[in-house]
Formats: structure tokens, sequence, C-alpha cells
């Protein structure tokens, strides 16, 4: 019995609550590295915190610990919400994206994890003996032992954090640790705002010249040039879809029918997103440059001077404008369309709002709604259309469901995912029929692209599903790669082509089949046309420095460091040596540097005045 009542003395059961607490922590972001000293270290802090105000007499310390306490226990709650979705931890960069996620609350939903909520059930407890330790010590001010303690703490905290020894182990823990990747996060954002450059304006030009191919023979050069375009972005359109049959039904009849006549077919196509996923899709395939981790682009750098896509064909002469059927504000379009190049932006707002599905118009309404705004442009036109029915969390009431679904896959996410692909597809053909049928067609190339996946690897719970469906272990090769599609009528060209690509690279492709010199030399990515080898870095999902590479797709490891990282062969889960890809993981930094000086410095601004 006296044991037993020693154990229940505040430090001992508070070591065991904070114990709990990081372990459930760490298990849900998926950290097996050195978790016995993470969990070590993060004890350690929370018994400084509680040592620091319990021995002080002042009652305003025990409101300050709580709500120290509650806030970040609702942080390590983001960390696994965040990390449930991209693979990583919060940053307080991303804190600014709030109101795009309390746009979708659905979608936000549907990334809880119950277990999370397993971080927030010792509150009450910590409050219970915080109060009982305090009633137990009056002394005033801190004693000198706490004093020494935090001197100790901090000083290695301070080593671990700077790292001076370039420790790969010192890096694991401060990578992961909860309260040193917060702190040097912490750090990270507030260094951002004191940025210099650190490439001059020659050096990136010299780099970007030096990583260019030079190609003799261009093929398709100029074949679609003084043509009409409409780029349409399809909302979370993965590629695995693209020529299958589920069920004994094509799941995507429209788009097959595309590929089959008249279009050239990527199939070896990834997504680079940012943390602005649908935006950044929409930023980096309009002007050939990466997006950042800070945030969505169109916010950062939306008053930034650009030469992409839109640009180049309104000095061209076109007409160019965007269409979405969600708020016009969303991503901050509105304002950072008009430097994009558009000319007008129809929006929610501009648009008749007679079929909502989701988070608002429906694909099939707002293709339709299309039709008399080309009618009523001047040609040549340029239009960039976002579809949305097919966003995160799939959900489609039963009138809009025309594929038939296995009993086991009803009521699935994948299930679901199917279901909205399919309503995506038909609303495809319903375009292509109105522009049949109007005379818009033939004069008009139609080029789609998925902005992002829509099945996310790392969340597992429609994995097997998939694992099933495609016939191998689905992995990040299949979860970013996405179709490119771009359909040119009367070309006679029917062809695929299996060069890795990604987004970086539309602008460069399309500009070759449109005939168009590029003005500025500020271009991240290729012709994917003519390109002999393929690269693209990534940006979300996986961390700087990861990639794919020809056949190799690279993830570096969870720390962003060389070490422990993983390589595998795409589409066959082979896995390969990770020590042989070093020169492209440095590429891969390289090009993503390379990207942020040309943004934090609006260089392309300065290359144009």
């Amino acid at each position: 019995m006296k044991r037993i009542r020693n154990m229940n003395k505040t430090p001992y059961i508070l070591t065991i609550i904070f114990a709990i607490k990081m372990g459930v922590y760490y298990s849900l972001i998926k950290v097996n590295k050195l978790e016995i000293v993470l969990i070590t270290l993060s004890i350690l802090m929370w018994m400084v915190l509680f040592r620091c105000f319990s021995k002080s007499g002042q009652k305003k310390n025990k409101i300050i610990f709580m709500l120290l306490y509650v806030s970040f226990s609702i942080l390590m709650f983001s960390d696994v919400m965040y990390f449930n979705y991209y693979n990583d931890t919060v940053s307080i960069k991303q804190f600014m994206q709030i109101t795009a996620v309390l746009a979708v609350p659905k979608s936000f939903i549907a990334t809880l994890i119950p277990a999370g909520f397993i971080l927030f059930l010792d509150i009450p407890v910590v409050y219970y003996y915080f109060k009982k330790e305090v009633k137990k010590d009056k002394c005033k001010g801190v004693i000198r032992n706490t004093y020494i303690l935090i001197g100790c703490f901090s000083v290695l905290f301070t080593i671990i954090i700077s790292n001076p020894f370039k420790s790969v182990g010192l890096e694991i823990v401060r990578k992961n640790e909860f309260f040193m990747n917060h702190i040097n996060d912490l750090y990270d954002s507030i260094t951002t705002y004191n940025y210099d450059s650190e490439i001059e304006v020659e050096e990136i030009i010299n780099i970007i010249e030096e990583d260019t191919d030079i190609i003799k023979e261009i093929r398709y050069n100029g074949i679609a040039k003084g043509k009409n375009l409409i780029v349409i972005q399809l909302e979370a359109f993965q590629n695995f879809v693209i020529n299958k049959e589920y069920n004994n039904q094509e799941i995507t009849p429209n788009i097959n029918n595309l590929i089959k006549n008249d279009s050239i077919y990527f199939d070896r196509y990834f997504f680079n997103v940012g943390k602005g996923n649908t935006s950044d899709a929409e930023f980096t395939s309009l002007n050939s440059i990466y997006p950042v981790l800070d945030g969505e682009c169109y916010r950062l750098y939306g008053q930034n001077v650009f030469k992409g896509l839109p640009w180049l064909l309104k000095e061209e002469g076109y007409s160019t404008f965007a269409v979405h059927g969600y708020k016009k504000d969303f991503w901050n379009r509105a304002d950072a369309y008009p430097n994009q190049g558009f000319d007008m932006f129809y929006a929610m707002e501009e648009l008749e709002q007679d079929e909502i599905i989701g988070m608002g118009i429906s694909d099939k309404s707002v293709y339709k709604q299309l039709i008399p705004i080309l009618d009523d442009v001047d040609e040549p036109f340029f239009a960039f259309v976002i579809s949305l029915t097919s966003h995160h969390p799939f959900v489609l009431d039963e009138q809009y469901k025309t594929i038939e679904l296995l009993e086991e896959d009803k009521e699935t996410k994948f299930g679901n995912y199917l279901e909205t692909i399919r309503y995506a597809d038909e609303a495809v053909g319903q375009l292509i029929s109105d522009l049949i049928e109007n005379d818009l067609y033939d004069d008009t190339i139609i080029a789609l692209y998925g902005d992002h996946h829509g099945l996310n690897y790392a969340m597992q719970d429609s994995n097997l599903q998939i694992d099933e469906f495609i016939g191998r272990d689905y992995d990040f090769d299949e979860m970013f790669r996405i179709p490119l599609v771009i359909h040119i009528p009367g070309s006679d060209i029917t062809e695929t082509i299996s060069t890795t690509g990604g987004q970086i690279d539309f602008f460069p492709t399309i500009a070759n089949l449109m005939g168009m010199e590029i003005k500025h030399p500020y271009i991240m990515g290729q012709d994917l046309v003519n390109a002999r080898d393929g690269f693209v870095a990534f940006t979300s999902y996986l961390g700087e420095g990861s990639f794919v590479f020809n056949d190799i797709f690279f993830e570096v490891s969870r720390e962003g460091i060389f070490e422990g990282s993983r390589a595998w062969k795409v589409a066959t889960n082979t896995e390969v040596d990770y020590n042989m890809y070093y020169d492209e993981y440095e590429k891969a930094i390289l090009r993503k540097d390379i990207s942020r000086e040309i943004l934090r410095n609006d260089i392309i601004r300065d290359f144009h005045e």
C-alpha cells in the first residue's frame, strides 16, 4: 500500500501521464527512430514547465500553465491531423491557411483521426495534480534547483537545434521531438521575413541554361498555332483510373476516347503542388515555377509580375479568362489572377448557381455555362477551367451516380472516389459534345490534367482496395501520378509519351505545340514532347529533396536529410539503393531554391523592366 501511495505522488503520476501522451503522439505521426529518446526529452520538457509554474505561490501561474498545456495539446492534435493528410507536422506558416480549411468543413472532418482525441484526455488529471502541487508548496519564486534544470535543458536544446556537429542522430531528434520541431519551425519562420537573396540572378540563369537539353529536331512545334485553347484542371484526378475498367465498366470512357483520337497522352505525369494544393497546381502549370512550402503562391506572391501562359497568349492577341464554380476570393484568386494575365474571372458570384454539388456549382453546370462565354469573347481565346465536383470527400447524391459499385466498395472512400471521377468524366464528355454542337470544337485545343491526388497514401483508409485494383502496393509514386491529355482535333496525332514529367512542364510543352517563344529564362520545366530525360522535384506531402527521375521515385527521409531516404522503381515497388541518387537529391533541392529566389525577389519583374 505504501508503494501505491508513493506512486500516487505528483512527480510519478505526471511522468507516466506525460509518457503516455507523448507515446500516443509519436505513434500517430509515425515516428519510429529514436522514439524512446524523443519521449524522454519530451517528458523532461513537460516536467520543466510543470516545475517552473508549480513552485510559485502566484495564482496566475496556474492559469498560465493550463493555458500552455491546453495550447500544446491542441498543437499536438493539429500535428496529427496535418500529418494524416500532408505526411508532415504543421508549421506556423500554414496557420494563415485556416480560412481555406474552414471553407471545406466536410473535407476537414473526413481527415479526423479519432485516436487523436486521446491527446486531450489527460488535461483534467494534470490540472488536478497541478493544484495539488501548488497547495503543497507555498514558497515564493522559482527554487534554485529549477533554475539549474532550466539552464541545463536550455543548453541541451541549443545544442540539438543548432546541431553544430552535423550529427544525423541529432537531426532526427531536432526534426521529430515535439518541442524542438516547433521551436525550430518558429525560428525558420522568423528568419524567413529577414530573408536575403543567396543566389545571384546571373547564377540562376546559368544554372537553368546548364540544365536545359539542347534538342536539334523539335517535334510538333506550332502544330496548334493560332488555335483556341481550353485547359481543364480536373479536381483530385489520378492516373490509375485512366483506360481502366471497374466491375466491367469503363471508369473514364470519355477521356479514354479523347486519348484514342488526335491526342497526346502523358502517362508518367506527376503533380508537384505546395501547400496551396489546387491553386499551386494552377500556379506551377501556368508559370513553370515550383511552389513553396510557406503557403499558397497566389497569396504570398499574388502581386509579383509573371509572364506565364496567360500573358504569353494575351500578347499573341488571345482573350484570356478563368472559370470556377466556387467563391472568387478562395485561394486569393480574385486578386492574383490579373497578375497571372487573366482578363476575366467567372466565379460562383458571376455564374448561375442552378446546380450545387458539394462545395459549389457542379462541373456539368459550369461547362454548360462556359459555352455562351466562349461564344461571347473574341477569338482566339484561352479558357482556364477549374473543376470542382470530384473534391474530397467525394460525396454525390444518388441521382448523379452512374457507375455500379461492388457491394464491398459501397460507402467507402474508394467507391465514392470512383463515383465522382465517373461524374467528372461525364462532364468532360458533355463539354466536348457542346463544343461540337456550337462549332467551337474543330479550332480548339483541349488540355486536361489532374490537380493533385484524390486518395491519400498516408491516410491508409482505402489503400487495400487500391492495391487490389492496381495489382500492386499503392505508394507515393501512384498517389502523385496524374493524367495529362492534350487533344488537338484534326491533327492526326495519337501518341502516348512516357517521358517522366509534371505540372512544372505544362507551360513549355503547350508553348511548343502552339509555336510560341517563352520570352524570359526563368522556366524550371521542359517541353515533354521533345525531352529525353524527365525530372520533377516535389514540394508537399514529401520532404524537400524528394523527386522522380525517369523511372526512379525518391522519398527523402522525414528529417529532410539524405541518410535514411528510400528509392524505388515507378509502378513496380522494386526497392533500389537510394545512395545512387545523391546528385539528383541535390538537384531537387537546388531547383526548389531557385524557384524560391525567383518568387521572393520578384525577379521576373526586373527582367521585363
